[in-house]
């Protein structure tokens, strides 16, 4: 399939993505392991001083900073997840290609949100 886009712009779209992937994966392996089992990111529990008296208190800031986690791990695989998706598209040479009217997406719109999957 003939691409609507030049070379050049396929390219810097592409080398942002990798560059975003990059990043995401970072994160992730800041917060959260890969499970090869599940194919998903699970968050980690967040390191909390050892030693310390345990009460409700902590165990209530504990059980609320692994929630943050959690949510902060959905986000991030999330936004990898159309990272992969928009990288995948290069291969099949779909890259730039509205997934609701097949219409080629602004140039505009894939500079600024390179995993964009529709026109708007």
């Amino acid at each position: 399939m003939d691409s609507h886009y030049s070379p050049q712009f396929l390219q810097e779209r592409k080398e942002e993505l990798l560059r975003q992937k990059a990043e995401l994966e970072q994160e992730l392996q800041q917060i959260a392991r890969f499970d090869t089992s599940s194919g998903s990111w699970a968050a980690l529990q967040p390191d909390y001083e050892s030693g310390s008296a345990e009460d409700e208190s902590e165990n209530g800031d504990e059980s609320e900073a692994l929630q943050e986690h959690q949510a902060q791990v959905a986000d991030l695989e999330k936004s990898l997840n159309e990272v992969d998706n928009a990288l995948a598209k290069f291969a099949s040479g779909s890259y730039g290609r509205c997934e609701v009217s097949g219409d080629w997406i602004d140039e505009d719109r894939l500079k600024a949100y390179p995993a964009a999957r529709t026109c708007t």
